[in-house]
């Protein structure tokens, strides 16, 4: 191609010197310098780079572009619609009495006796009633804490009438629970149900223990326990875990691999501690998003190097922003979808029986109020998603349009989070050159890049998809 014409197309460069290009199609491309990147904008790039441009809809022959544009275009449609589809998870909290008092609680936890904060067992019907107007089958739904084996009545009363409206073959419920209240007879009664865990196990038994903290007892050795009775009496797809990353646990990703080895657990999900709620007054073991990103590049390699010798762990917060670049099936995640996943991907019911879009916006009330991100109430069984609040929020989380992501190499792959930028700077589009939340994903992302470069690593990843 001699002469051709520019597609739109957006750059970054990489702390290594090279330039990453992207366009509306969700494609990416490796420029070796800057002086490509300026090559290429002043029409003149080496015959071997014309070619993968072309395909990848960076550049255009003259007679070709107006169909290129209508392609991109298609593209880009089909790219925005994969975020606005797709299922609810419905979290349902039926207490907030806890065992545990975590340094970085989200919720500010009641302790095991109190009065008050646990949802009636009179108002499940009206959960039902309002979960069946809301969402389609197979439903999911997740109960959370506090801690919900607490509530265990309630879970099992809710499955029972669950089960008599939409039949068990349509729902599925994850139990979110540190384990410690874990026995053979809870596991005895959800063995023939579509019942799973998910729990915690930080980043090595140190900071488990000092961020878990359960009186009188040590919490890791506890959940190692307990995982392996779930295994013994429910089998090896009954439980998935989250690792909050601290500062006491940043060395100790060969630990946190270890572990998952020992258990029998193939997958696992890091993120680093959470600004949310009552977490954002407890940061003193908070790491940077720098120390964090370390931190997962270090666990990524050892992952890499467990496949090449057959054991296989896939760590998920850094395989989804992979299949996010790459237009990978199984790509959905709540914190990068625009526009937001809020209301429209989940719905979270309090134990006050308040509904809300996001589990955020449920910690955000509980720690500052704001009566618009109450969207409903069980008491009522209605939903109001039409507020202006809800309605802005979601309008103003297109990041195509947002000023500092629309011009972002990673817009297509990346998303917006409108509930944490009103918590961090007052409005849903926030200073996206201050935003932590887009330093985050941009550096993960910068990460995958760099990995993929080594064609061993990447052998690697696309392994992984198989066992999607």
């Amino acid at each position: 191609m001699e002469r051709y014409k520019l597609l739109p197309m957006h750059f970054r460069e990489l702390d290594s010197g090279q330039v990453l290009i992207s366009n509306l199609v969700n494609n990416y491309f490796l420029l070796e310098s800057k002086n490509d990147l300026i090559s290429l904008v002043k029409g003149s790039v080496p015959k071997s780079l014309s070619k993968p441009l072309e395909q990848g809809l960076f550049i255009s022959s003259e007679s070709d572009f107006e169909s290129k544009v209508k392609l991109t275009a298609s593209a880009f449609s089909k790219n925005l619609n994969r975020d606005l589809q797709g299922q609810r998870l419905i979290m349902i909290v039926p207490t907030l009495r806890c065992d545990h008092s975590c340094t970085y609680c989200q919720v500010s936890r009641a302790n095991l006796n109190d009065k008050g904060f646990d949802l009636p067992l009179s108002l499940i019907p009206n959960l039902i009633e309002f979960i069946l107007k809301v969402e389609t089958p197979p439903y999911k739904i997740e109960f959370q804490g506090g801690e919900p084996l607490l509530a265990l009545d309630f879970i099992k009363m809710f499955y029972e009438q669950f089960a008599e409206k939409v039949s068990e073959d349509n729902f599925s419920i994850v139990i979110a629970t540190s384990l410690s209240l874990v026995d053979e007879e809870i596991l005895d009664y959800v063995k023939e149900k579509n019942i799973g865990f998910s729990t915690s196990i930080d980043s090595g038994s140190y900071a488990h223990n000092k961020h878990r903290r359960l009186i009188k007892k040590n919490s890791f050795e506890l959940m190692k326990r307990n995982t392996l009775l779930i295994k013994e009496k429910l089998g090896n797809d009954r439980l998935g875990t989250v690792t909050t990353v601290t500062n006491e646990g940043l060395n100790s990703f060969n630990e946190l691999v270890d572990t998952h080895i020992e258990l029998g657990i193939q997958d696992l999900f890091v993120r680093p501690v959470s600004s949310f709620g009552f977490a954002a007054g407890r940061f003193s073991s908070a790491v940077s998003v720098d120390e964090f990103v370390d931190f997962l590049k270090n666990l990524i390699l050892r992952l890499i190097k467990e496949f090449q010798q057959g054991r296989v762990v896939i760590e998920h917060f850094f395989f989804i922003h992979y299949k996010r670049l790459i237009n990978a099936a199984h790509g959905g995640y709540v914190d990068l979808m625009s526009p937001a996943g809020y209301a429209k991907q989940s719905l979270i019911i309090d134990y006050t029986g308040n509904i809300f879009g996001s589990d955020e916006a449920r910690m955000i009330y509980r720690r500052h109020g704001g009566e618009e991100l109450v969207l409903g109430t069980i008491e009522t069984r209605q939903l109001n998603l039409d507020t202006s609040f809800s309605s802005n929020l979601l309008s103003q989380s297109f990041n195509f349009d947002i000023p500092g992501c629309s011009d972002c190499v990673y817009q297509n792959a990346c998303g917006s989070d409108p509930i944490y930028h009103i918590q961090e700077q007052g409005e849903p589009i926030g200073n996206k050159s201050k935003s932590a939340f887009c330093e985050l994903h941009k550096k993960v992302f910068d990460l995958v890049i760099k990995l993929r470069q080594d064609p061993s690593s990447e052998y690697v990843f696309q392994q992984w998809l198989a066992y999607e």
